[in-house]
Formats: structure tokens, sequence, C-alpha cells
């Protein structure tokens, strides 16, 4: 579910800034959009315990996905 709270996503000027500092950094955009989302969903500070866990896991399947394509 996309989250345009973060109105860089909902611009087209937005997303090219986007795509350019993610491909400077390597980083896939949908994992930034993930990384985001998280955020979001864990705003409130009850809810915001789980994001580093939340954050592994998106890089973790961007690692594991960037090591299947090598093999």
């Amino acid at each position: 579910m996309p989250r345009d709270v973060v109105t860089l996503f909902a611009q087209e000027a937005g997303n090219k800034l986007i795509r350019k500092h993610c491909r400077q950094i390597g980083l896939p955009v949908n994992d930034l959009r993930r990384l985001v989302e998280e955020v979001v969903d864990k705003s409130t500070m009850q809810r915001r315990h789980g994001l580093w866990e939340a954050f592994d896991e998106v890089l973790g399947d961007t690692y594991e996905e960037e090591a299947d394509n090598a093999s």
C-alpha cells in the first residue's frame, strides 16, 4: 500500500529525486518505500519498538536477492 503521506512519493519530481539518490547509494526504490512504510506504521512510541527488526527484514531481503542474482 503506497504511503503518499511522504510527499516525495506523490510527486513526479520527488520520485525522480528518490530514484537519483537511491541509485547513488545502491538502495532499490521499493526498499526505501518499504522502510518509509515501516516508519509510518510504527509512528507511535509503542509501535516503534519493532522498527529496527522491520528494517533488518527489508534490507535482508535485498541482500538475499543480490546474492541469488550473483550466483
